[in-house]
């Protein structure tokens, strides 16, 4: 029997006409687009053509766009290229960041700058006014996610930008997990600098998109993290994954087709994953399911269960125990931590995130599968 892919929320399975633009991309536009014969101005053109849908996609201009390697490197960029290398800065964030933001304030800090980490409430969001309170003179930068990896808190994002601007400090979102299931405009929400993944939304891994605003660049440009051939206008040294990066133009064109109803579609599925669960085995929910969270995704724990035992026991399901960059290294969610769950609850933390070509069979087949390894019996326990 095949395994049913309930893991969204760490990749996505590449959508077939992203597979079908790389392959053209691959036999057709091999060439460095850099080159200026006519097989790299062919490969040049399909890469802007990509750049051009991206743009349209988040409501940015074709020179905002810098494509990456994903959302990490994005991250790295922007909050590291904000701050630069001179004086001592300040930045601030949320308790609840993927880790390759946390991980590069830390970086920060160690370098001598200071950086504030802002709690949020038991739904994993932080308070604005606690984001405008924490500004100082020489804030350089706020950092706060789009949604959350682990718990799909959706951030207020829009309303933080108000106060930031009005303080004159650039605006940091990673756009993640958001960008695949919520509307995405950087001038609605404000937002000086965005990331986010190409395999989060259907496309090819190693490939990302950092926006950086004129208004930020005109004023402040950023400082590279990457040095060599200058491409990227200078912003991202490095031959640019030609095939990627037209496969991610691709998946960005089918998403915003079919975003809106692919998310009550998935909200749907997650209510009857729910449902099915609920007669047959005791859960607490982690996560919200309304308004102000990410429609495909869910956070709950089995009361007395070990979730990493409980994902051995379930071989024909693919979830998670969380951040698939903490799972690794086996460290306990320091985004369940941080809304104040108690250290068992988080032991036995499962988190489900349907997609795009998850069924309704898929859903009552999983909640099953989970029931059957999380009854009593089922699965060994967390004492």
């Amino acid at each position: 029997m095949s395994t049913i892919y309930l893991d969204h929320q760490a990749t996505t399975p590449t959508d077939p006409a992203v597979v079908e633009a790389m392959t053209f991309a691959a036999t057709q536009c091999y060439a460095n687009p850099s080159s200026p014969h006519a097989a790299g101005i062919r490969a040049f053109r399909e890469v802007e053509r990509a750049r051009g849908a991206v743009a349209r996609f988040i409501g940015a201009g074709r020179g905002e766009i810098c494509f990456t390697s994903g959302a990490t490197e994005g991250n790295n960029l922007a909050i590291k290229g904000v701050v630069g290398t001179g004086a001592a800065r300040h930045v601030v964030t949320t308790a609840v960041e993927h880790k390759s933001v946390l991980d590069s304030c830390r970086a920060l800090r160690e370098a001598g700058h200071e950086v504030t980490v802002l709690p949020v409430d038991g739904e994993g969001r932080v308070d604005p006014d606690r984001v405008a309170a924490a500004l100082r003179p020489e804030t350089a930068l706020v950092s706060v996610m789009l949604a959350n990896n682990e718990i799909g808190t959706v951030q207020p994002v829009a309303r933080i930008a108000e106060l930031t601007r009005a303080a004159g400090v650039p605006l940091h979102c990673d756009a993640t997990q958001g960008v695949g299931s919520l509307p995405v405009d950087v001038r609605t929400l404000g937002a000086d600098l965005l990331t986010f993944s190409g395999h989060k939304i259907y496309g090819p891994k190693g490939v990302g998109v950092l926006y950086v605003s004129h208004r930020l660049s005109d004023r402040a440009p950023l400082v590279p993290q990457l040095h060599g051939g200058g491409q990227e206008r200078g912003l991202r040294a490095g031959t640019l994954n030609t095939a990627a990066v037209i496969g991610l133009g691709t998946a960005v064109g089918v998403l915003a087709a079919c975003r809106e109803a692919e998310a009550v579609r998935l909200a749907g599925l997650r209510e009857l994953f729910l449902t099915e669960l609920s007669g047959l085995v005791p859960y607490v929910l982690n996560s919200g399911v309304g308004p102000g969270f990410l429609p495909h995704a869910v956070n709950l724990s089995f009361p007395g269960v070990d979730a990493q035992q409980l994902l051995l026991e379930v071989a024909d399901v693919a979830v998670s125990t969380g951040s698939a960059c903490n799972s690794a290294a086996q460290e306990p969610s320091h985004v369940l931590l941080a809304i104040g769950l108690p250290p068992e609850r988080v032991r036995s933390s499962v988190r489900v995130s349907f997609g795009r070509f998850t069924t309704e069979a898929d859903a009552v087949r999983a909640a099953r599968a989970l029931a059957t390894a999380a009854a009593p019996g089922g699965s060994p326990t967390t004492a």
